[in-house]
């Protein structure tokens, strides 16, 4: 199985499959998608606080936005 899933990551790899979304990076809605908005003290306004699901896209194309926590 881990051989299988090796040779799959690396044939997306190959392909530009590039992961979205990381904690403290600008939200940006087009490869993002708040599922919450709340005050933080820790984080600046329109700061990304958590990423509850990764995100993935291919080039400009989004294939999964990040759903994540959001900085008000």
């Amino acid at each position: 199985m881990e051989l299988m899933l090796g040779e799959a990551q690396a044939m997306l790899d190959a392909e530009g499959l590039e992961a979205v979304g990381e904690a403290a990076a600008e939200f940006d809605p087009i490869v993002h998608q708040a599922i919450t908005d709340e005050p933080s003290e820790e984080y600046a306004s329109g700061q990304i606080i958590q990423v509850v699901r990764q995100g993935y896209r291919i080039g400009d194309r989004v294939l999964r936005p990040a759903l994540v926590r959001v900085a008000s």
